[in-house]
């Protein structure tokens, strides 16, 4: 069924539903590098791209996932474990073909660490963006 979830994968239709119910907090993180963030990207979202030290220091666990959260968010965000986290970038279908050193490997086992519910946003490209874009600013908070 389209609207469940599959492992630590949410289709497009299952993140509206939560958003649209408002019932539960939801950590929006836009993986992708900074350029393609800020061109477009859906409301309330974080962008947390990777240099290759970042990698590192996040393997090493020199930084804190919840640092680098703080850090990347344009205002202080109240961050709580039991929060669903919703991951995306450009081009990323399912978790299983995730090379295991990419970055996106990395920030979702660090997330997985510090949140309970840790999710990649299944086939999300450009044209589901500007729908959920214009969808999500009717119930995200301004």
């Amino acid at each position: 069924m389209a609207h469940e979830m599959i492992g630590t994968q949410i289709v497009t239709e299952r993140l509206v539903a939560l958003l649209e119910s408002g019932t539960e907090k939801v950590l929006l993180i836009d993986s992708r590098p900074f350029v393609e963030y800020n061109t477009s990207h859906i409301l309330e979202a974080i962008n947390i791209n990777c240099s290759k030290l970042m990698k590192r220091r996040l393997q090493q666990d020199k930084v804190l996932i919840t640092e680098l959260i703080q850090h990347s968010a344009k205002h202080k965000v109240d961050l709580d474990c039991s929060q669903k986290v919703v991951v995306y970038d450009q081009s990323s279908q399912d978790v299983a073909s995730l090379a295991s050193d990419c970055f996106l490997t990395v920030l979702l086992g660090k997330l997985e660490k510090s949140f309970s519910s840790v999710h990649l946003l299944a086939g999300a490209d450009a044209t589901e963006w500007d729908w959920l874009c214009f969808k999500c600013q009717q119930y995200l908070p301004a």
